[in-house]
């Protein structure tokens, strides 16, 4: 099994999500959302979603920006692969 670079969690409404701090107290949260109806723009029904927190344990903090996931890759994956790449090329540590 491989191992994860940071923990999953679940928020409230069970959607999985990484909570990881990009710089000095720069928070970030991205995670994964299911839309319908008019809230589905893409037509994917799922989005990777990422937004500024203002801790560790803090939920979302300003509006967040959503990305249409037209892959069938694991929600788990995707948000890993999201965080690893921002950090790639940002410059960060990779948590």
């Amino acid at each position: 099994m491989m191992k994860r670079m940071v923990e999953i969690q679940k928020d409230g409404k069970g959607q999985p999500y990484i909570q990881w701090e990009q710089a000095p107290g720069g928070w970030k949260r991205d995670w994964i959302r299911t839309k319908d109806g008019e809230g589905d723009w893409a037509g994917t029904k799922r989005y990777l979603n990422i937004v500024r927190t203002a801790s560790a344990d803090g939920g979302p903090s300003g509006n967040a920006t959503d990305f249409p996931i037209f892959s069938e890759l694991p929600d788990e994956q995707i948000i890993e692969a999201f965080v690893a790449a921002v950090c790639a090329v940002t410059g960060c540590r990779i948590p």
